[in-house]
């Protein structure tokens, strides 16, 4: 794309996204040793115009992406109410004098922060995003797509910030920026499970031993453990005690996962699964062999001979990424499975950080509000890639099965996935399928209900709406559209 862009002209979203990447190539970097990230920033207007754009080192070398469009070509224009796109996560920290560049973009009250992919570090990734929505910034993400563009031009920095956080010794305390990485004063090391920890270090290719000051360097920099420095002691964080715990559930009631198995002709199976994150999904991958005997036969290969039953991958990606990707924060709230004949229901308390509209057409990027939950799941290969595992979701369709979806209910995101072609599935167009489901099962909504509960904006949800009116799915009465049965 090389196009013009003219100041006070409008554009769209798609078109500053692809703006901020061509922008990012021209990045000049100022080491010779090592890499340095490629970044792109795109300022639009509180009206949505274009209003200017700059990359790493374009005026002084060194200089990053968002400082130089912020501060150095704009630090005298009042900037509130503006959105920013940048091709990489704001910084958090940098030496003094200098200041990270969430920071900037907070003192210059930007309105919105479009970002293009998590900072590589795993030990800081999300939490420039989360300090900008600490300050009641607006937070979005770029498509998938352009993602993997920005990581693919980055790929030799990434690999080696990756490094450097991994051999990296830190003795600086730094406050938890997420509550999750608060120490638990009431826990000690000796209430992590030695079998967890064996596992985590043997999946993800540490040399590290438990109990050594290097496997306890390595829990603090990730944010597992917090070490007093004066005392020489530490304790377990909330995110070490979910990962690693014998018993996380002491402290985290809600870190179960309940399947429920109906059926017609008995009562309903329930299982519960607690213990240490890292070793639930050996237990969980076990006990779907059980649940699906046939047709179930792994999680990587799929036998199209089988009746279809294809969704076995991509359910225990949807199970693995609520795992990653749920607000661990909601009391209460457990990760539930449903299964019967027909589909799965996956329900994970919280919000996702990218909209339901990305998750329902396949584009959702790798953010997560848990990245070292993330990054460590990916690195024992637990999870197919840091984000939703698009890519193993979108398979059940070369099986004939519709595309699960997402939808927000009671805040939880709930994910169906089918296991049998539904009939109701003939004339309806694709991407309005998502209201079969959804008033099928609330038998009447409104318009701003049925826009909640999808994600989508009202105007979509009418059209969704009238669409099964036109295909004799549901009928009017009053504001309510009914479902028929």
């Amino acid at each position: 794309m090389t196009k013009g862009f003219t100041v006070g002209q409008k554009y769209s979203h798609e078109e500053y996204m692809q703006l901020s990447i061509e922008e990012m190539r021209k990045s000049r970097g100022e080491h010779i040793d090592r890499a340095d990230p490629k970044v792109g920033a795109v300022l639009v207007d509180k009206n949505g115009a274009y209003f200017d754009k700059a990359h790493r080192g374009e005026l002084r070398v060194g200089d990053h992406g968002e400082f130089t469009l912020l501060e150095r070509k704009h630090s005298e224009k009042d900037l509130s109410g503006f959105t920013l796109y940048t091709t990489l996560e704001p910084c958090v920290k940098r030496n003094l004098p200098k200041k990270g560049c969430y920071k900037r973009c907070i003192n210059a009250r930007l309105k919105k922060v479009y970002i293009g992919h998590y900072d590589p570090d795993p030990t800081v990734a999300s939490n420039g995003s989360k300090l900008l929505m600490n300050a009641k910034i607006e937070v979005g993400f770029y498509d998938k797509k352009y993602e993997e563009i920005i990581a693919s031009e980055n790929e030799q920095f990434f690999k080696e910030a990756a490094k450097r956080a991994e051999d990296e010794i830190t003795k600086e305390i730094q406050p938890a920026i997420d509550p999750i990485e608060n120490e638990l004063i009431e826990f000690q090391l000796h209430d992590f499970s030695e079998e967890a920890q064996r596992t985590m270090i043997d999946k993800m290719g540490l040399s590290y031993k438990i109990g050594t000051d290097a496997w306890k360097g390595y829990l603090s920099r990730m944010k597992l453990i917090k070490v007093d420095e004066e005392s020489q002691t530490a304790r377990p964080t909330g995110l070490g005690l979910l990962l690693l715990g014998q018993k996380p559930e002491q402290h985290f009631p809600q870190a179960r996962i309940k399947f429920t198995v109906w059926s017609e002709s008995e009562d309903p199976k329930i299982e519960d699964f607690k213990g240490p994150l890292v070793l639930l999904p050996g237990k969980i991958e076990q006990y779907l062999g059980f649940v699906f005997p046939k047709g179930f036969s792994s999680r990587t290969s799929f036998n199209r001979t089988e009746k279809v039953e294809a969704s076995y991958s991509a359910l225990y990606e949807v199970i693995m990424n609520a795992m990653v990707h749920r607000d661990y924060r909601i009391d209460g709230g457990r990760i539930m499975v449903d299964i019967d004949d027909e589909k799965v229901v996956v329900s994970s308390p919280g919000r996702p950080l990218c909209t339901i509209e990305q998750l329902n057409s396949f584009t959702a990027p790798s953010f997560s509000r848990n990245a070292k939950i993330a990054h460590i799941f990916f690195e024992m290969g637990l999870v197919e890639e840091r984000g939703f595992g698009m890519e193993e979701l979108g398979k059940v369709e070369t099986f004939g099965l519709p595309k699960p979806r997402f939808v927000m209910e009671n805040d939880s995101l709930k994910a169906t996935l089918f296991r049998l072609v539904s009939p109701v599935n003939e004339t309806l167009p694709d991407t309005e399928l998502l209201g079969v489901d959804v008033l099928r099962e609330h038998k009447s909504l409104t318009t701003k209900q049925y826009a909640k509960i999808s994600g989508l904006k009202e105007r979509q949800a009418r059209n969704h709406l009238v669409a099964l009116v036109s295909n004799k799915y549901a009928k009017k009465e009053g504001t309510k559209y009914v479902w028929i049965e």
